[in-house]
């Protein structure tokens, strides 16, 4: 069975077009990844320093705007452990969607590769 030149054409296009576009999404998703990794290493390294140097009822100075103020360790500490699980969750979520983008493309090229070697 023979394909219509001008058909295989548009359906390639479309399938270059599908590929560039989860490239692009792929490369994005890699970026906000890394963004969320370093926000959870930086949160780590906080508690630790936090929890080694400081007594609960110290205070430590908490940015707010363009202001600082002055709250307890502890309340602190619970603020950032509620910013972990937050990054936890996106960085669970990326790497969803990373694995299903990587997918995507996987199958995108395979499938071109079949139509230009049918042809």
């Amino acid at each position: 069975m023979s394909v219509n030149p001008q058909a295989l054409q548009k359906l390639l296009m479309e399938m270059d077009s599908q590929l560039n576009k989860s490239r692009a999404e792929l490369s994005m998703c890699n970026l906000q990844l890394e963004r969320t990794v370093t926000n959870l290493n930086i949160i780590q390294k906080t508690q630790k320093d936090l929890s080694g140097l400081c007594k609960n009822n110290e205070g430590v100075w908490e940015g707010v705007g363009k202001t600082f103020v002055q709250v307890p360790v502890s309340d602190y500490l619970q603020t950032i452990e509620a910013d972990e699980k937050e990054f936890t969750d996106s960085k669970s979520s990326l790497e969803k969607k990373k694995a299903y983008l990587e997918t995507t493309l996987e199958k995108t090229i395979d499938n071109m590769t079949q139509l230009v070697g049918k042809k």
